[in-house]
């Protein structure tokens, strides 16, 4: 019998419902030796970040910078930076 990582991680609580087809593939190389190091961070994670969590699970209703009257397209510089953003 394969390993089947998808399986150990749902039967550890880590995948629930359906995932899109990119997860999949992805889970499909993963090995049992970082199946079982995902699944030994799922209770360390959240003593470690319990603040990351929490804004996780719905804290963040949007960024900071919008609260401060930024335009929410303006908070993203990757145009700038890859030249993506330049006017013809």
């Amino acid at each position: 019998m394969t390993f089947d990582a998808k399986e150990a991680l749902r039967a550890a609580g880590i995948l629930t419902g359906s995932e899109s087809p990119e997860l999949a593939q992805a889970l499909n190389i993963l090995s049992r030796e970082e199946v079982d190091m995902l699944v030994s961070l799922k209770g360390r994670i959240p003593a470690a970040l319990p603040e990351v969590l929490a804004h996780s699970l719905g804290g963040w209703t949007s960024p900071e910078a919008t609260q401060q009257n930024f335009q929410p397209g303006m908070l993203c510089a990757c145009g700038l930076w890859s030249g993506s953003g330049k006017s013809e």
